[in-house]
C-alpha cells in the first residue's frame, strides 16, 4: 500500500500518478508493466516513486485496490437499499450494476481482465482474498434470509455462498472480451441469470 508521503499528495498529482499507473496496468500484462514507463507518464522523478511504493508488486496491489473502492462506492446505493430485497434477487442486481461499472471503466475492466487471463504470479492471492470478502458478505445476507423465512434453515450460508461466487465470478473468466465489451457483458449478465434460475428453482421437476 502506498506511504503516507503519497497520500498527503495534493489531489491533483496524486490522480496524476493514479491515471498514469492505470493508464499501464490496462494496456498490458504485469510482468510488462515498467516503472520507467509508469513514472515518465506521471511526470515523477524515479527516487519520488520509491518514497510512495515499495516496488511494482505494491503498486498493483494499490491500484486493485482503488477500483475495488470505486466499485463499492458505484455499488453503494445498491447496498444501503437492502430492505425488501431478496438475496438472489440482491445479486442480480449487484451484477447488473457491475456491468455499468465496467461499461464505465472500460480501463479497470481490461486490467481486471489482464490479471484473470494471464493468471500471473499474484493471481491466487488476489483471488483468494477478493473471493473470501465476498462470501462473507453474502454469507451475511443469507442467514437474514433465512431469519425471514426465504431460504431453508438447513442450508449452510457459506457454502451458498462459496457456489453463487465462485459461478458467478467464473462468468467473467470464460465470457469477458475486452475487444468487444457490450456483447460479452450482455453474455455475463444472461449466463449469470441462468445460473440464479437454476439456484432458485432447481432441475427437478414437479
Amino acid at each position: 500500500m502506498p506511504s503516507k508521503t503519497f497520500i498527503n499528495l495534493e489531489a491533483e498529482k496524486r490522480k496524476r500518478i493514479v491515471d498514469a499507473v492505470v493508464e499501464e496496468f490496462s494496456s498490458k500484462p504485469y510482468e510488462q508493466v515498467m516503472i520507467s514507463d509508469i513514472i515518465k507518464k506521471a511526470k515523477i522523478p524515479r527516487g519520488s516513486f520509491y518514497q510512495y511504493f515499495t516496488d511494482k508488486e505494491d503498486l498493483y496491489f494499490y491500484i486493485i485496490e482503488v477500483i475495488k473502492q470505486e466499485k463499492m462506492s458505484f455499488l453503494q446505493n445498491t447496498l444501503d437499499n437492502l430492505e425488501g430485497l431478496k438475496f438472489l434477487d440482491l445479486v442480480r442486481k449487484l451484477y447488473e450494476d457491475g456491468i455499468k461499472f465496467a461499461l464505465k471503466y472500460p480501463s479497470y475492466v481490461k486490467i481486471m481482465d489482464f490479471l484473470m487471463k494471464n493468471k500471473n504470479p499474484l493471481y491466487d492471492r488476489m483471488l483468494a482474498e477478493n473471493l473470501a470478502y465476498a462470501e462473507t458478505i453474502y454469507a451475511n445476507l443469507i442467514d437474514k434470509d433465512k431469519a425471514k423465512g426465504y431460504i431453508r434453515d438447513d442450508i449452510d450460508s457459506l457454502t451458498f455462498a462459496k457456489i453463487v461466487v465462485q459461478f458467478t465470478t467464473y462468468i467473467a473468466i470464460e465470457e469477458l472480451d475486452t475487444d468487444n465489451e457490450e456483447e460479452s457483458f450482455k453474455r455475463m449478465l444472461e449466463r449469470n441469470n441462468q445460473i440464479l434460475k437454476i439456484i432458485e428453482y432447481g432441475v427437478l421437476k414437479g
